[in-house]
């Protein structure tokens, strides 16, 4: 019994550090991960507002669309 519980433990041992070194690589993805998305949050405002200005522009032209001579279905 005794040496049943010595290789159970070897055992346990290694799988902890086999999920540690997994824990620290999943730690430094999802660090790096987060670091970029914050730099996308200027990016974000600027989608927004070129949203905003092609929705202006779209809704000005529209009313230009008449003169263009199509024919009304």
């Amino acid at each position: 019994m005794a040496d049943n519980t010595r290789d159970i433990v070897i055992r346990l041992e290694a799988e902890m550090k086999a999920m540690q070194h997994d824990m620290a690589s999943t730690s430094k993805k999802v660090d790096e991960m987060h670091s970029l998305l914050q730099q996308a949050k200027g990016a974000r405002w600027a989608i927004f507002a070129m949203a905003a200005l092609g929705g202006f522009v779209s809704a000005k032209l529209s009313a230009f669309i008449p003169w263009l001579g199509f024919p009304a279905k």
